[in-house]
């Protein structure tokens, strides 16, 4: 992967456009690809991305293109490897597209055979990060921040390291590496920091954090005043659920962690024609302003960044190592497990 280059990437705003005004007159490729898909008549994908983008991709897809159902399987970026892994042991590969938070798991991927590579004429409007050899695009872009509950003592919370002060103590969650792959990455970032390491963990440890399985998990527990703050992703304030919530995002003055979000097409998929045509609308203008719209940061270079953050380029950031996460993975998780559980 280019891990790199998202480091380049900047979110050009776009003022005045919706959704009625990013719809395209159909190409001649696109008809063809669709009516070959319409033929599968499904498209499987696996996947970590929230619910309520899901639903509202599969509503958008299912208008424009009629006939071909769309189904997921929407879980932690562990348990949808552990799936992937069961399933093509048993060759019995049931997805067709993969859409994860942790850019570093589709190296594995990649070394297995298990993704296609397919350049679609979408790419050209997407200079965030791609693999070079087109098994993967980066899809969007999350936004490792800081979660917060005024109401009940979040209001003082603006770093990283508010988190351990003694007076947080019995008021912070955070979610588990081991089963959400946006928190590996925002961890390993703090792991790799002199400034935090594994004593700020430890001082975590100290002070009763809460620890969740996924960062969904993260959100409700702050939006419901169950604790007044933890780590998760911007995405989760803009959600319906937590819309009239008194949870705000908070930006850590020592960085936000942006998350490159790989999406791939399995090299088997059961659907191939209707994987690429999923694909391609999933990198549409269409559904990267839903994605906009949700506070994550869209790849393409044409659609605006998202309300209420800053454009990619101001943002501050806490930069991953991936290369570094990637390599430390087994140690990473064994401390993990010795401090924490599995």
């Amino acid at each position: 992967m280019q891990r790199r280059e998202f480091l380049q990437h900047t979110a050009m705003a776009v003022t005045g456009l919706g959704l009625a005004n990013l719809a395209h007159a159909q190409t001649p490729d696109i008809e063809a690809l669709y009516a070959e898909a319409k033929k599968e008549g499904k498209v499987v994908m696996y996947t970590s991305v929230p619910t309520f983008l899901l639903s509202r991709w599969k509503t958008l897809f299912q208008a424009k293109y009629p006939g071909i159902e769309v189904e997921f399987f929407r879980s932690g970026t562990g348990k949808v490897l552990a799936r992937v892994e069961t399933e093509t042991r048993a060759g019995s590969l049931g997805g067709d597209l993969a859409w994860l938070a942790d850019p570093t798991t589709f190296n594995g991927m990649i070394a297995q055979n298990l993704l296609l590579s397919y350049e679609p004429p979408e790419w050209k409007h997407i200079t965030l990060a791609k693999n070079p050899q087109g098994y993967f695009v980066a899809g969007r872009v999350l936004v490792g921040c800081l979660l917060t509950n005024p109401k009940v003592g979040g209001a003082a919370v603006k770093s990283y390291a508010d988190l351990a002060n003694p007076a947080m103590k019995g008021k912070i969650c955070i979610a588990s590496p081991l089963i959400s792959g946006s928190t590996n990455i925002i961890d390993g970032a703090l792991w790799k920091d002199p400034r935090f390491g594994w004593k700020f963990f430890e001082k975590l440890k100290k002070n009763e954090v809460l620890v969740l399985n996924d960062v969904p998990d993260v959100a409700r527990a702050v939006a419901s005043g169950e604790r007044a703050a933890g780590i998760s992703l911007s995405l989760y304030k803009y959600q319906p659920e937590f819309a009239n919530s008194p949870m705000q995002v908070v930006l850590p003055t020592e960085g936000a962690v942006p998350i490159a979000s790989p999406l791939g097409i399995f090299a088997k998929a059961p659907h191939p024609n209707a994987a690429k045509l999923f694909y391609r609308f999933l990198l549409s203008p269409v559904a990267q302003t839903v994605l906009s719209e949700a506070g994550i940061y869209p790849a393409r270079t044409d659609v605006p960044a998202p309300n209420g953050l800053p454009d990619f380029a101001q943002l501050k950031k806490l930069l991953p190592d991936f290369a570094w996460i990637e390599s430390h993975q087994r140690e990473n998780q064994a401390q993990w497990r010795e401090l924490f559980g599995g």
